[in-house]
């Protein structure tokens, strides 16, 4: 619609218009204001096809007419009109109301005489308007034009849809099982990616350093996932693991957490015994290494890098023993047996700094794709059958923006566990953001 289009059908009515309704329930339940229909009429911001006149006859604005400057009389002056062939020369008048004219005392004005067309938004009065000279002029009303562009929108919404994704039919016309299989097919080719991405990395650095990494930028979410993957480097896992270790137990979630916070810029300089730990760690960000440029806007508390910082701090502490390595290995063979749930609590860390939903994360999308690319690379079956087997059973994953349609399509009991939740988000980013419904298996 024209109106809408621009802005200009609102429920400001001013006072003088006050109560400008359509006749009928189908119409629109507001109008522009008198100087919004001044300046539609100024700026012919409408098509010819409005214009017609209240007997069905087209018009033709050939000059739209002199604005008024002020004073009394009509908006338009000398305007050129043509009607039924002929054309006529006079002046415009405009109101939201036809009935504006007479409300306004206009038909006593002999300085309206001259008008030759009554531009209205609503015709209520349902006549030519009469002038004070006894002559009627046509009045040409664009709210019934605009209301029936409104009624063929109103149409438009409630026709079937032409087009829809075909993944919108593909359990009907597949079958729950065939569609399944698509999705944990699609979820365990997204796995072994992830893993061949680890294989990659472990053929040229230490596995110990990858996992810490790994696990760091899963604590990033999506908006701070590159500073921390910076952290990693600038701070690695054999520098930072030697450090804590040389302090006494009790200190050494407080001392991992101190080094951390510092490095990642979240704290001034430590206070107190800052020589007993390696000059790199008692650096703030960009004195020795590039400055770290961390998202918080937006972000919800329990999201804050520094509070995940300071659960990494205590998760690699737990770790410090036996290593990241060994101890995180450890777990993903004792899970296979115990269930899922024995990885997440291997992850979590109390006061929500790592919560369930996070801990699921990191051991759905590092820890069992590095398990796996660990033991291939070293051809420990039963590692990998444990890796492969723990995946296929872990539960859904909070949920993911992105694939809800795909979900709400498909079905919340089709797409239950991380394996199709996965399997989702490799159709995502293959197809549905690629345009490429045509090639999608559920087409």
């Amino acid at each position: 619609m024209l109106l809408a289009q621009r802005g200009l059908i609102n429920e400001r009515a001013n006072a003088a218009n006050e109560g400008a309704h359509p006749p009928g329930p189908r119409c629109l339940s507001a109008a522009p204001s008198e100087a919004e229909l001044v300046c539609l009429w100024e700026g012919q911001r409408f098509p010819t096809q409005a214009l017609v006149s209240g007997d069905g006859a087209p018009l033709r604005v050939v000059f739209r007419g002199r604005p008024c400057t002020g004073g009394p009389g009509p908006d338009f002056r000398d305007a050129v009109i043509e009607l039924r062939g002929c054309q006529v020369r006079g002046d415009v008048e405009l109101h939201v109301l036809a009935s504006g004219f007479h409300r306004h005392g206009h038909h006593r004005d002999h300085a309206y005489d001259n008008v030759v067309l009554h531009v209205v938004f609503w015709d209520d009065d349902g006549e030519n308007t009469r002038l004070a000279s006894g002559r009627r002029v046509p009045v040409v009303a664009l709210g019934p034009w605009v209301a029936r562009r409104a009624e063929e929108l109103q149409a438009w919404l409630c026709r079937p849809a032409l087009w829809q994704e075909p993944c919108s039919g593909a359990r009907k016309r597949l079958g729950a099982e065939a569609v399944g299989a698509i999705l944990d097919g699609a979820g365990d080719r997204r796995f072994r990616e992830k893993a061949a991405t680890f294989a990659s990395a472990l053929a040229e650095e230490d596995g110990e350093e990858v996992l810490y990494r790994g696990i760091l930028e899963a604590l990033g979410y999506s908006q701070n996932r590159e500073p921390f993957r910076l952290l990693a480097q600038a701070l690695p896992w054999r520098q930072l693991r030697p450090c804590i270790r040389a302090h006494p137990r009790q200190e050494r979630v407080l001392v991992a957490e101190a080094i951390l916070l510092g490095r990642a810029g979240f704290l001034d300089p430590l206070a107190g015994d800052l020589g007993a730990l390696p000059s790199w760690a008692a650096h703030r960000n960009g004195v020795e290494s590039p400055a770290l440029v961390w998202c918080l806007a937006g972000i919800r508390p329990e999201n804050h890098p520094a509070r995940r910082l300071a659960g990494a701090a205590r998760l690699l502490v737990r770790y410090l023993g036996k290593g990241l390595l060994a101890g995180l290995l450890e777990k993903v063979a004792e899970a296979s047996v115990e269930g899922p749930q024995a990885l997440t609590t291997a992850l979590r860390v109390d006061e929500g700094l790592i919560g369930q939903g996070r801990a699921d994360e990191i051991g759905v999308n590092v820890v069992l794709p590095f398990a796996l690319a660990w033991a291939q690379a070293r051809q420990d079956k039963p590692l990998a059958q444990a890796a492969l087997i723990l995946y296929q059973r872990y539960p859904k994953l909070s949920p993911y923006g992105i694939v809800r349609r795909l979900t709400a399509v498909l079905g919340r009991e089709l797409t239950a566990g991380a394996r199709r939740q996965q399997g989702m988000l490799d159709l995502f980013h293959r197809y549905c953001r690629q345009g490429g419904c045509n090639r999608c298996p559920l087409a």
